[in-house]
Formats: structure tokens, sequence, C-alpha cells
């Protein structure tokens, strides 16, 4: 009877209809399949090139470091403290607006 209601209002084939929306929901699956491997590729690319760089970069500033600076703090002073020191200097600079590229080479007591 409810076949009979439809008959009218659809006029495609069940199985026409059914071959229909499997092939679409192929179709749409294949393309999201393909953009997440697309994205994935990019992201492993783009790792590749980070750490690369990364690499240029660190070796780049471990050239530039004064022989000085490359050696432990005095004894007297912890490396906390240094290091403490160190961000203090780095963040007033960051408000003042410029860059920090600076190494702290030495600490004295005043």
């Amino acid at each position: 009877m409810l076949y009979g209601l439809l008959d009218g209002w659809f006029k495609a084939d069940v199985g026409d209809a059914a071959i229909r929306s499997l092939v679409g929901f192929v179709f749409v699956f294949l393309g999201i399949a393909f953009l997440v491997l697309l994205f994935m590729g990019l992201g492993k690319i783009m790792s590749i090139v980070t750490t690369k760089k990364s690499a240029k970069t660190r070796s780049a500033m471990e050239a530039k470091m004064i022989p000085a600076a490359k050696k432990a703090p005095e004894e007297g002073i912890p490396p906390e403290v240094v290091a403490a020191i160190t961000a203090a200097i780095a963040m007033y600079y960051e408000q003042e607006g410029g860059h920090c590229d600076f190494i702290v080479k030495r600490i004295k007591r005043v």
C-alpha cells in the first residue's frame, strides 16, 4: 500500500536511486580520504623543512657564541638565578618593542 502511494511521487526506480546514492557516498569518501592524505603529506613535509631550518639556526647561533659564554657561570651564582636574570632582561626588551638577541656572559654581585 505504501509503495503504491510513493510510486507516483518517486519517479526513479528504487534500484537506480540506491546505485546513485552508493556512487555518491563512494566519491565523497574518496574525496575526503584524498584530502586527509594530502594534508598529512604536507604536514610531514613541513615538519622536515622546519627541523632542517631549526638545525641550521641552532648551529649558526652556536657559532656566534662567545667562548666565555660557553663556559659555566661563576661558582657563586646558581644556574637558576642566571636563568631568572636572563628571562627578566629578555622580557624587558620584548615589552619595549625591541628584539632581544643577547647572551649573558657574566654576572657580578654588586
